[in-house]
């Protein structure tokens, strides 16, 4: 685990929050070495439903996303990147704005490749929504070349801050 990356400076309030995570009420919770998990909360507000007043399923498919996301950032380089390949989503039961609790694990690493899985509870562990995820592991790249640490960790914090303003 690198505290240097840009996932851990985020999750410290170094770099600003990204937006869609800021929508979503993404907050961070733990990261779970032992069985390689991150635990997200969200606060799910009305601005997040359907007309039937729930929440939208592609909303509950992006905070999946952010759950099996930082699983694995949460263990990269300030230089490496993580890009969903494919996903897949599971709606068990109908989500109402509030708490919702959100666990993403690293299943299984190969290489590059990255097998993920998530799971979305209300406060009181009714499953709402359950996901799988393989996710593509990289150097960040600028112009086809590799982009070292160092300069890594200056471009993303430019960029973040720009998109924050």
């Amino acid at each position: 685990m690198n505290h240097d990356s840009l996932f851990w400076k985020v999750v410290n309030g170094q770099l600003p929050m990204p937006k869609a995570a800021t929508l979503l009420g993404w907050k961070f919770i733990e990261y779970d070495h032992a069985n390689r998990a991150a635990h997200i909360e969200f606060e799910a507000t009305t601005s997040l439903t359907n007309p039937m007043g729930n929440i939208q399923g592609g909303m509950l498919s992006a905070m999946l996303d952010d759950c099996m996301g930082p699983a694995i950032y949460a263990k990269l380089a300030p230089n490496q990147i993580a890009v969903t390949v494919e996903s897949k989503t599971c709606f068990v039961s109908p989500a109402v704005p509030g708490k919702i609790l959100g666990t993403g694990r690293i299943d299984h690493l190969k290489g590059a490749i990255c097998f993920t899985s998530g799971q979305l509870t209300d406060e009181a562990g009714k499953v709402l929504a359950t996901a799988t995820a393989t996710f593509r592991i990289g150097n960040l790249r600028w112009r086809g070349l590799a982009v070292p640490n160092v300069i890594a960790r200056n471009l993303l914090k430019r960029e973040i801050s720009k998109q924050m303003k």
